[in-house]
């Protein structure tokens, strides 16, 4: 083995185990609003049961067998839940919960909580003694789990031909791929308003050099992550504390 592959070697390995926890700002999201965006949720949006939030007023909706709705301003609805229809690709559950007429619509369409930023799958509407409320449902990591995520552009170089970098977000907290020469492994912690990767490891190979810089710059804006925006187009952008991003499509 060449001295030029042993050290490229040892530069990998010293820029793996250097990768570090993120620190995680963890803010109260127990109720949350939406400004909605273009884009349609992913393919791993939940279906049921389904938990929205708003604000001004605060309010929050759990639907599953059950319907609970609570208001800041004391508004409380408890019943059987009405049966779910779907119009035109909208769940909408319709009727009487307690004696009182609710009409809760949910559209599949990526809603930005209006207080942290934080998409949600769900947009919902929900309409209660002549009130409407309107606010996000669905949990956030619905949006990252499922299909692979192609990476396009890494701090806004974009990427090099023929090269790929990959993202998979999978269930218990699990993050791998390939970092454009190496494959990596890590995991991922989403709560409150934060997006945070762990701890990372990956193999040792070594590639041309252009490929191994573009390689530490992904893994550079990865270990930094600290949110997630999808786009109006329905790309994946990843952000961090430097408002350094990567930018990655299905």
């Amino acid at each position: 083995m060449s001295l030029r592959v042993l050290n490229w070697r040892k530069a990998m390995r010293r820029s793996m185990t250097s990768w570090r926890a993120c620190a995680l700002v963890v803010l109260s999201a127990s109720m949350v609003g939406c400004a909605t965006g273009g884009g349609s949720a992913g393919d791993g949006a939940e279906a049921a049961p389904l938990r929205a939030r708003g604000n001004e007023p605060f309010w929050s909706l759990d639907i599953g067998s059950t319907l609970r709705f609570a208001e800041a301003g004391g508004l409380r609805v408890e019943g059987a839940a009405p049966p779910v229809r779907m119009v035109d690709g909208v769940r909408r559950y319709a009727g009487k919960v307690s004696g009182r007429a609710i009409d809760v619509a949910v559209t599949p369409r990526v809603c930005r909580d209006d207080m942290t930023g934080m998409p949600h799958p769900f947009s919902v509407e929900a309409a209660l003694d002549g009130r409407r409320f309107r606010g996000c449902g669905g949990e956030p990591v619905a949006l990252l789990r499922g299909a692979e995520w192609v990476v396009e552009d890494i701090g806004g170089g974009g990427i090099i031909d023929s090269s790929r970098a990959t993202l998979n977000f999978r269930d218990g907290g699990r993050l791998d791929g390939r970092a454009s020469c190496n494959s990596y492994s890590t995991s991922y912690t989403l709560t409150g308003e934060s997006l945070a990767v762990g701890r990372g490891a990956g193999t040792l190979m070594a590639c041309a050099p252009a490929l191994m810089r573009q390689e530490q710059r992904f893994l550079d804006i990865l270990q930094g992550v600290n949110r997630f925006e999808i786009s109006d187009t329905g790309a994946l952008v990843l952000i961090d504390a430097q408002g350094r991003k990567i930018t990655a499509r299905r």
